[in-house]
């Protein structure tokens, strides 16, 4: 660790019944850096009891004691010491113990292979990083404002795969500047969350977080709620109006799907961060603003930029730090803490509580692609506790159809397949949408003979199993486009 200055004296619990193992253990993280120091305890009570000391950093702990088993072990050692990490060190063989146990706040986890514990020291260096960016002082303090034990609650992103603590390791560093921060990212996957942990790791926490999605207002009214407007400068502006940078003061303005603001407003942004000054609609003068801007967006704006769809100058001004937030797909290993949290919650929220998950649920739900990514796990979470009997273990058969029933090999479809895929999506859509399959084929950049060609490549036909030259009488809306079997 460096001498990480936030544990000047790291004291680790190591909690092994097997006197060679604690031996080795204990040896292995005595040797992270000078200071460290390791007690060694062969009881889950007298875990408890050393718990007590708040030096304890980190605790790493078998899931065979002989005065508790499993799942048990973890949730007393969270119970007692939330703010401390728990690292497993299961026996071999035991991995789906130690993922039960991840699913109840353990950390990470290690299989007593012969050289396990060269692992340790990485593995508690894992540990408290991520504590650390969470807001936790790993030698027993409180937490941030605003940032829970463990990292885990309504602002702050959970992180137990490489992808993700790499994305809170950008946070933190972003926390502690002021430059524009980009971050990209699935629908879903929780570009608000990383934002708002941005906001509150920083010297900006207790000034305002304010929010404005662009996409989901008119241009005119996008840019007096982010600008202000003057009394009297259009229709139904009956009193002069802050916009949301002045609002904001020194906290921050989140832009939320930044890539569908239009021309003018992306000109206004520039400015914003160019010279720290707006212009409110309808007035002379410019206003100084200091707020910093945090922006999000779902489409790759460095590809629509060179595209010419978006401002490039303003691309590079938002992009000083880019962030991607990973997929769910991507982050498989992530879904045991997410279904524990989210089932948690939403537990508390309803004034229910089920019996926790079987392990081939929690294989199934790891196995999902989850287009919709956390969004959509939290809302099967929220399903499941309302529709699970009381104190009923969910199982695999609880689960939504459409996850029972995914074809786990579906997102590995070769690239011309899932190309495929896309074209026939995107003509049914078009010959839905458009007037005439001229017009469907031009908003498609080719022609109709174009369209009907590719059509055929790709299996697509009426029903009545003839491509018919368009009548005078306009287009066949309801014409279904299938693919052929």
């Amino acid at each position: 660790m460096d001498g990480h200055p936030d544990w000047p004296q790291l004291h680790i619990l190591v909690v092994e019944d097997d006197p060679r193992h604690a031996a080795s253990m204990r040896q292995a993280l005595m040797r992270m850096e000078p200071g460290v120091r390791v007690t060694t305890v062969d009881r889950l009570q007298r875990a408890l009891d050393a718990l007590q000391d708040p030096a304890i950093g980190c605790v790493v702990t078998d899931l065979r004691l002989p005065d508790a088993e499993d799942a048990r072990i973890v949730r007393a050692l969270r119970a007692a010491r939330r703010d401390v990490p728990i690292i497993v060190a299961a026996g071999t063989g035991s991995e789906e113990l130690a993922v039960a146990a991840m699913k109840l706040g353990a950390a990470d986890y290690v299989t007593k292979h012969p050289r396990f514990v060269e692992q340790l020291p990485i593995l508690v260096r894992d540990a408290l990083g991520r504590s650390v960016l969470a807001g936790i002082d790993p030698a027993g303090g409180e937490a941030a404002p605003g940032v829970a034990g463990g990292g885990i609650d309504e602002t702050s992103p959970i992180a137990t795969t490489a992808g993700m603590r790499a994305v809170l390791a950008l946070v933190d560093r972003a926390a502690r500047s002021a430059v524009p921060v980009l971050v990209e990212g699935e629908t879903g996957t929780g570009k608000e969350l990383v934002a708002r942990a941005i906001h509150r790791r920083g010297p900006r926490r207790d000034a305002p977080f304010l929010v404005q999605n662009c996409a989901a207002i008119s241009e005119s009214l996008l840019e007096s709620e982010l600008f202000g407007h003057l009394r009297g400068a259009f229709t139904g502006a009956d009193r002069d109006r802050k916009g949301l940078f002045e609002e904001a003061g020194d906290g921050t303005v989140f832009l939320d799907e930044v890539g569908e603001a239009p021309p003018s407003v992306q000109a206004k942004l520039l400015r914003v961060l160019q010279h720290e000054e707006v212009k409110a609609v309808g007035a002379d003068k410019v206003r100084r603003v200091r707020a910093r801007i945090v922006a999000a967006t779902n489409r790759p704006l460095e590809t629509e930029a060179r595209a010419g769809r978006f401002r490039i100058d303003l691309y590079y001004r938002l992009a000083v730090l880019p962030l991607r937030v990973p997929p769910l797909r991507h982050r498989a290993a992530d879904v045991p803490a997410l279904i524990d949290h989210f089932l948690r919650r939403f537990e508390a929220r309803e004034g229910r509580e089920t019996g926790g998950f079987d392990g081939d649920a929690v294989r199934t739900l790891q196995a999902y692609p989850w287009p919709g990514n956390v969004r959509e796990l939290e809302n099967e979470m929220h399903r499941l506790v309302l529709c699970v009997a009381q104190g009923q273990r969910i199982r695999r058969q609880h689960l939504a159809r459409r996850i029972r029933d995914a074809d786990p090999a579906a997102h590995d479809e070769p690239l011309a397949r899932l190309l495929e895929r896309v074209e026939i999506a995107l003509i049914r859509q078009r010959l839905q949408e458009k007037p005439t399959k001229t017009a469907a084929a031009r908003s498609l950049g080719i022609t109709r003979e174009a369209l009907y060609a590719k059509m055929r490549r790709l299996g697509m036909t009426t029903r009545d199993e003839r491509l018919p030259p368009e009548s005078a009488a306009g287009p066949r809306r309801g014409a279904s486009y299938e693919r052929r079997a």
